[in-house]
């Protein structure tokens, strides 16, 4: 490919769609093209498409252009296509250049462009873009702007002017906010939209930033209230949700509210209440009588299912069997059968059911939902042992991975495939083996081949961890268990609880100042929790931090990615360290 030759590529690419997936070689050659030289001959071809006749290739280059934006702010070129574009037929594409302008020309040029346009979908996109501090007198302008005809211009302005300074004006500022709440259902977040975020998500937003907790969750009890329209009920759910997922008191004032309408007449306002409920395992506990009466509905029973199993309710399993074998996708249904057989559900029916997907596949498959089932259950899952043989002795091209892991996890009720384990020379069986057999030799073994620096080695870890507990370690061993110690990170972690069984409160020091620094991390977090707490008075000079923690109405900061998932690993890791405290502090 080259801008410099034929152009079909190109056309083929945007046409298609291709130019917005991430990692295709048109997209690629694309940025490649742009970053080199942003006003090119590759940037000038983009641009023409901008006016083509076709309306998704119209709104594909946008998108494009909008993405490329980012590597090029005071792009010109790419302004002057957006500004062309305020006048498109197609209120996305408008909405789109809107927002394109606004990131590639200086401000003044899109506080002109809003002076100019009397089209809303125009104004909207580009008073939501504008960085108002950027822009002189803004004060001033946003002010006039909260009396604009366009309900989503005051409310984006009244919104835009709430400050933590001064806040004698919150309650005539949240006045008016409500009353275009209604208003502007669908518009904020319309296709071509720079945020894909609804009026009550922003207005919850600017609540949380400020730290208004109180008024948040009554505004959002107010929105959810029956007398309102189905809109304004919606937006109540979602306000609850921001609460929920930036305080942690926040559920016990939101979860009977949301409960409330899991019973409402739209069956959209119905789904919205039970996944917020589901979003949180605290709500979920709260709800979890009213999400088992809506275990068996058509529409809310698969959410309910594993909301109720993430908690560990047992009331969950059958629906969760039923879903196993049914083949649903619902996100969390591993999670939710991880925390049932943690919680002592019956085995039986889940393993039986993940025995039977088994049996209708090839032998050399590992489906991946019934493998997690089984290592859920671990020993309890021993009657799956058979078919997870088959799979060992059945492997084609790959090494069967999860069978090897579902085999420990079950561990001496699957002595029968102590055999086909030592046919693969993986770390995993090597683990694996060890816990179907118990064998110190295997470990030793294994060890006695390894350097005594072993620096980074999760099996060295697990391994040095599984002797400490069985017998204990030679000289040679502590050596290598002290060198995963030096280094920061898994390693140092993972190896931290066999370094305490083996030498007790000698190093006690050592993993006091070693592992406060993994204990807000939703991964290694719980990890470093449970060392504190087998080391029981030996850490309590780690306590006033643990109250820190257990004391903030805030959520933990963590960076996985999804704000849901966020909150319900704040919730975990609380109960964790809410438990390591009481351990300590005995």
């Amino acid at each position: 490919m080259s801008p410099l030759g034929d152009w079909g590529w190109l056309e083929a690419g945007i046409v298609s769609g291709d130019v917005l997936v991430p990692g295709s070689d048109v997209r690629s050659h694309i940025f490649y093209w742009v970053k080199a030289d942003r006003d090119g001959p590759m940037a000038r071809r983009l641009v023409t498409f901008t006016t083509d006749r076709r309306l998704s290739t119209r709104r594909t280059i946008f998108e494009l252009l909008h993405e490329l934006c980012f590597q090029n702010p005071h792009w010109l070129l790419a302004a002057d296509a957006a500004e062309s574009a305020l006048n498109d037929v197609d209120p996305q594409v408008r909405r789109t250049a809107a927002d394109l302008l606004v990131d590639t020309a200086e401000p003044e040029r899109a506080m002109a462009a809003l002076d100019a346009s009397t089209d809303p979908v125009v104004r909207i996109a580009l008073v939501d873009a504008i960085p108002w501090h950027r822009v002189a007198q803004h004060q001033a302008i946003l002010q006039r702007l909260r009396s604009d005809p366009v309900p989503a211009i005051r409310l984006l302005a009244n919104i835009a002017i709430v400050s933590g300074d001064d806040p004698a004006a919150w309650s005539a500022l949240d006045a008016a906010i409500r009353a275009d709440l209604e208003l502007c259902a669908g518009v904020l977040n319309a296709p071509g939209s720079r945020l894909s975020v609804t009026a009550g998500e922003r207005w919850a937003r600017t609540l949380t930033d400020l730290d208004r907790e109180h008024d948040c969750c009554a505004w959002a009890e107010g929105l959810a209230n029956w007398v309102e329209r189905p809109q304004v009920r919606l937006e109540g759910i979602r306000m609850a949700l921001a609460a929920m997922r930036q305080w942690r008191a926040a559920p016990s004032r939101v979860t009977p509210i949301l409960t409330g309408l899991l019973h409402d007449e739209i069956p959209e306002v119905r789904s919205a209440a039970l996944h917020a409920v589901a979003a949180s395992l605290t709500a979920s506990r709260l709800a979890a009588d009213e999400l088992a009466a809506v275990l068996q509905d058509p529409e809310l029973g698969a959410v309910a299912a594993t909301a109720l199993g993430s908690v560990g309710d047992h009331r969950a399993v059958p629906r969760l069997v039923r879903l196993l074998l049914s083949g649903s996708d619902e996100p969390r249904l591993a999670e939710a059968f991880k925390a049932v057989a943690r919680a002592g559900a019956e085995p039986e029916a889940p393993v039986a059911a993940a025995r039977q997907i088994l049996a209708t596949l090839p032998d050399s498959s590992e489906p991946a939902l019934p493998m997690r089932v089984l290592a859920a259950f671990g020993p309890a899952a021993a009657a799956a042992v058979p078919e997870l043989i088959a799979r060992l002795e059945g492997a084609e091209n790959d090494t069967p991975d999860c069978t090897i892991y579902v085999l420990g996890r079950i561990g001496s009720a699957a002595a029968a495939a102590a055999a086909p384990l030592r046919q693969y020379p993986t770390q995993g069986a090597t683990l694996a083996l060890l816990q179907v057999t118990s064998d110190r030799a295997v470990a030793e073994q294994y060890l006695d081949g390894r350097p005594e620096e072993l620096r980074q080695s999760r099996i060295g870890a697990a391994l040095l961890s599984w002797l400490a507990e069985h017998g204990g370690l030679t000289t040679r061993q502590h050596k290598q268990l002290r060198s995963l110690f030096r280094t920061p990170g898994l390693g140092q972690l993972e190896s931290a609880g066999a370094l305490w069984l083996h030498e007790g409160p000698a190093v006690a020091a050592e993993l006091l100042e070693a592992l406060p620094q993994y204990l807000s991390n939703d991964l290694y977090g719980p990890k470093a929790l449970r060392v504190l707490a087998t080391m029981g008075s030996h850490a309590r000079p780690v306590l006033d931090r643990l109250d820190r923690f257990v004391a903030s109405r805030h959520r933990a900061g963590m960076d996985i990615g999804d704000d849901d998932a966020e909150m319900r690993a704040d919730e975990r890791l609380l109960t964790t360290t809410n438990a390591a405290r009481q351990k300590i502090a005995k």
